[in-house]
């Protein structure tokens, strides 16, 4: 390449994907020198951005041809995109997990990316001896479809398995917990449907860019198309990162917490079973427990001197109802008893929910809704008239 075809190619969109690239190095800083409860998720979230990030980083040193004015920025291979499934599925089994460890990390889920490694050192080492650009090598052709594709059916197998286990902890956390404000990992199953979608059709674009177009520039209509995905994947892994930055003191499944097996509770005559369901409905109906907005089911066993899985036990199969329902219901009835009740009259809607036990208003209108079959105010409007 003659010296008058270098140029160095800066123009506002990747300028805007390099700042957010700089800022997620920052924050890659930030998570793994954090203090607190989960050092371990941490650390793992904080990799998973690096990682992502250096991925993102040789693109732009392809697209701003830094690799023509300084080749040696090719000599070390720093994308590792097969990482990135395995990393998230271990980040999200340590948030529900508090006994989740290094230990329980198999390496076996991490094989493909020291393959990876050696297949980059391999090329990189072709490219400074037969002195040619990195990514023109015949290696490069050949392996790189490979490491993609597999990179690709990784991260939705991997991805597929971490909200396997967020609707466990889901599942688990309506058993045990009649508030969910700070304890769901909804906002993590949101951001993982939307990166498995966004790698989904990442990986088979830069490859198809990568390999046929060979980073030919005069393509409009794709450069746009790789610029409007790297932005996308650059500020939704900035997203990522900064919600696990701020949902730091989520309350965690513990390690076998849920071990104890159903089968001896089984064994409960109809007239044990009955004198549960007795003192649980008048454990609310006298001590009205359920104004606690953070009333758990292991509160609610102490109170009863029982075992937090048998009263479980209790609620799932022989009322119907999980520990989350059972208690929202007995709180909406709460509010529509506050709601006839002139004295509550100087409360707002919201007020007398929040004096009948609930601590959000997004999770008031939707149980008020699911219970009763319309909104709060709907409700509301229909006893004015």
């Amino acid at each position: 390449m003659d010296s008058e075809e270098i140029y160095f190619n800066l123009n506002p969109v990747n300028f805007f994907i390099i700042s957010g690239l700089f800022q997620n190095f920052i924050l890659t800083g930030i998570l793994l020198f954090r203090r607190g409860d989960r050092p371990l998720a941490n650390k793992l979230i904080s990799l998973t951005i690096c990682i992502v990030n250096l991925h993102l980083t040789y693109l732009m040193v392809l697209d701003t041809n830094l690799d023509n004015f300084y080749p040696s920025l090719l000599w070390i291979p720093y994308s590792y995109i097969t990482a990135v499934g395995p990393l998230i599925y271990f980040y999200t089994k340590a948030l529900t997990n508090t006994g989740f460890s290094l230990s329980d990390v198999s390496i076996k889920h991490f094989v493909p990316v020291i393959i990876e490694f050696l297949l980059q050192a391999v090329q990189v080492i072709h490219s400074i001896q037969d002195d040619q650009l990195y990514y023109n090598t015949p290696l490069y052709f050949y392996a790189t479809p490979i490491s993609y594709l597999w990179a690709a059916g990784s991260i939705l197998f991997y991805l597929h398995l971490s909200l396997k286990t967020i609707n466990n902890h889901e599942a688990w956390v309506l058993k045990n917990f009649s508030n969910l404000k700070e304890i769901t990992l909804n906002w993590l199953k949101k951001l993982i449907v939307y990166y498995r979608l966004l790698w989904m059709v990442w990986v088979p674009f830069v490859t198809t860019f990568l390999l046929f177009f060979r980073f030919q520039l005069q393509y409009l209509s794709i450069v746009l198309v790789l610029y409007f995905l790297m932005l996308i994947l650059t500020y939704l892994t900035l997203w990522i990162g900064l919600e696990g930055l701020k949902n730091g003191n989520l309350i965690f499944l513990k390690p076998n917490e849920e071990k104890t097996s159903n089968k001896n509770f089984r064994k409960l005559t109809r007239s044990e079973i009955q004198d549960y369901i007795n003192k649980i409905i008048q454990l609310m109906n006298q001590e009205r427990v359920y104004l606690n907005e953070n009333l758990s089911l292991k509160e609610l066993a102490v109170q009863l001197k029982a075992d937090p899985n048998l009263i479980s036990f209790i609620l799932n199969n022989h009322m119907d109802r999980n520990f989350y329902d059972f208690i929202n219901n007995y709180r909406i009835e709460e509010v529509i008893k506050k709601l006839n009740d002139p004295s509550f009259k100087h409360l707002t809607l919201l007020g007398i929910a929040m004096e009948s036990g609930f601590n959000s208003k997004t999770t008031f209108n939707r149980v008020f809704k699911q219970v009763t079959g319309m909104t709060p105010s709907e409700f509301q409007k229909g006893q004015i008239k």
